[in-house]
């Protein structure tokens, strides 16, 4: 089983220094963020050449894009600048993974909720409609995460509703353990979004904020996931979204979480 990771390594800030510390530690595939020009500028067309000459020579590829989110980047906003930012720079994050030959685009319904939730849903979901259908002319699928308590995407209705109307064969899920467990009812939510989901974030918590600690060093089950996870037959990638204990390496990292799962 291929275990994809988040593309940064503590010391090292530009993201074409990154991967070859992390071929060197077993990664062959990982999920690139866009959003800080500081660790990688998308729109350096230079730069850009560069990193794919990076990835060839490292035998690391790219799995997915994840869309820029936040305040600045709310697709499901009433506010129309920042709704736009927000599309616009998913169109970028889907013509990034056409160019940089990732099949998945991970994307945020929205930022955290301050007015009309419907009217925010309805907008979102129109943006999904719409972008699913821009992903694909290049066969790329939209990954819609679910997300902490507070923001659209929180449930599995919730997400289902934002799914509702889209060419579901380019909008899918991403299932986000972290995120999961902040409800208290971490087995229930994967039980109904890994059926849906492409792709996963995995990552633990003690249940209290968002802290993205090593499977096992917070209070998620994972035993319990490992067995949901394939009673339902699930397809959908493995990616650790979270910090390594000190002195661990990624190589090391991915026998552990192998183990976890019973491979």
């Amino acid at each position: 089983m291929e275990i994809v990771c988040a593309a940064w390594y503590p010391g090292f800030e530009k993201l074409i220094e990154v991967i070859p510390q992390l071929a060197n530690q077993g990664v062959t595939a990982i999920e690139v963020g866009v959003g800080d020009p500081a660790s990688f500028d998308h729109r350096d067309v230079s730069g850009l050449q560069k990193l794919l000459q990076v990835l060839g020579s490292s035998g690391v590829r790219v799995h997915s894009i994840h869309a820029p989110f936040g305040e600045r980047f709310d697709i499901s906003s009433m506010d129309d600048t920042v709704h736009e930012q927000g599309v616009g720079a998913l169109i970028e994050a889907i013509e990034l993974a056409s160019v940089i030959d990732a099949d998945k685009v991970i994307v945020h319904a929205s930022d955290r909720l301050d007015g009309d939730t419907q009217r925010r849903m309805e907008r979102a979901r129109g943006v999904l409609r719409e972008m699913g259908a821009i992903a694909s002319e290049s066969g790329i699928i939209l990954a819609l995460e679910n997300l902490p308590p507070g923001y659209l995407g929180h449930t599995p209705e919730e997400i289902i509703s934002l799914l509702k109307g889209t060419n579901r064969d380019y909008v899918s899920v991403c299932f986000d353990s972290g995120h999961a467990n902040l409800s208290g009812h971490f087995i229930e939510f994967a039980s109904a979004l890994l059926p849906l989901a492409v792709t996963t974030h995995l990552h633990d918590n003690d249940g209290s904020g968002d802290q993205h600690k090593f499977p096992g060093d917070g209070n998620i089950d994972w035993p319990a996931f490992a067995s949901t996870y394939k009673i339902l037959g699930c397809k959908a990638s493995i990616m650790l979204e979270c910090k390594l204990p000190e002195g661990m390496v990624w190589s090391e990292a991915f026998q552990n979480f192998r183990t976890t799962l019973g491979e």
